[in-house]
């Protein structure tokens, strides 16, 4: 990665890339949608910056342009939806000029229809159920209200699996039938590639959600409170899973019979986890 400014990077496999589009006569495409992807970006950018979360970094890719954001994760559900949904209404918003522009031409250049496809191209992409991708964004951020954190982020690692495994084989079908196109080839690598660095992210993510976890109802002063019902045999780690950064947690602890024992909070369960150990049961919290 080359170091431009403080927040902007370029990838060094941008520099033959340009060189391999110049030589095979496809430069101009690619300007074109790095264009395309330039304003995907930027409407990610003002979106990050009306939620008022702080950005990272622009980076320049070999498959396009990336924002990264300081925090490692966006503790609002609804920001983060926010954010992931600028770039596809961008990419909407493009597709609408161009049918606002046809109609003005008699013939309307070729340079118009590669906009347009290429529009479209990106916002298909975008939109698919995987990370890291708009799309899997956004349902990761709807799984986390519904299942908590960690088990939206297994079930959103087992589907964006399934979907690069899905893109690496159409990629591979499209090399052969055009024998020159290789974008959804190249969209599939990345996304093998992000799977890896998804996990450690995730790893480092968990240990923070534990410190997190006792503080976030203190920082934030209220919250909104969900009620969950379990019994005493449970292992703690299971309650864990189904914990999200955005709401505040009241365990209600029953036993075989049903009959209630008492409440805890999500801070309690966190401190005997600590304490005692991963595979502690709900009656030794």
């Amino acid at each position: 990665m080359i170091k431009i400014t403080r927040f902007f990077y370029i990838h060094w496999l941008i520099f033959p890339l340009l060189l391999l589009s110049w030589l095979s006569g496809s430069f101009h495409t690619m300007m074109v949608a790095y264009a395309v992807v330039f304003v995907h970006e930027i409407f990610h950018l003002f979106a990050t910056l009306l939620v008022r979360e702080r950005v990272g970094s622009v980076i320049i890719m070999p498959f396009g342009m990336t924002l990264r954001l300081s925090a490692r994760l966006i503790r609002h559900t609804g920001k983060e939806i926010f954010i992931a949904l600028a770039g596809p209404f961008a990419n909407v918003l493009m597709l609408l000029i161009c049918d606002i522009i046809e109609p003005h031409y008699a013939a309307p250049p070729l340079s118009l229809y590669v906009f347009r496809y290429l529009n479209l191209s990106v916002l298909l992409l975008n939109l698919l159920p995987c990370l890291p991708l708009d799309g899997g964004r956004v349902l990761k951020a709807i799984l986390v209200r519904l299942v908590g954190y960690l088990s939206a982020i297994s079930i959103m690692r087992r589907t964006s699996r399934v979907m690069s495994i899905l893109l690496l084989i159409l990629g591979i079908l499209l090399l052969i039938i055009s024998q020159l196109n290789v974008s959804l080839l190249m969209a599939a690598s990345f996304l093998v590639l992000h799977m890896a660095e998804e996990k450690k992210r995730n790893e480092y993510i968990l240990m923070q959600e534990f410190l997190y976890a006792k503080d976030k109802l203190r920082k934030r002063g209220f919250m909104r409170s969900r009620a969950i019902c379990a019994m005493d045999s449970l292992p703690a780690k299971d309650v864990f899973k189904m914990l999200s950064y955005d709401s505040f947690y009241i365990i209600h602890i029953v036993d075989e019979n049903q009959n209630h024992l008492r409440p805890v909070t999500e801070a309690q369960v966190v401190d005997a986890i600590l304490q005692k150990g991963w595979k502690i049961s709900l009656a030794e919290v």
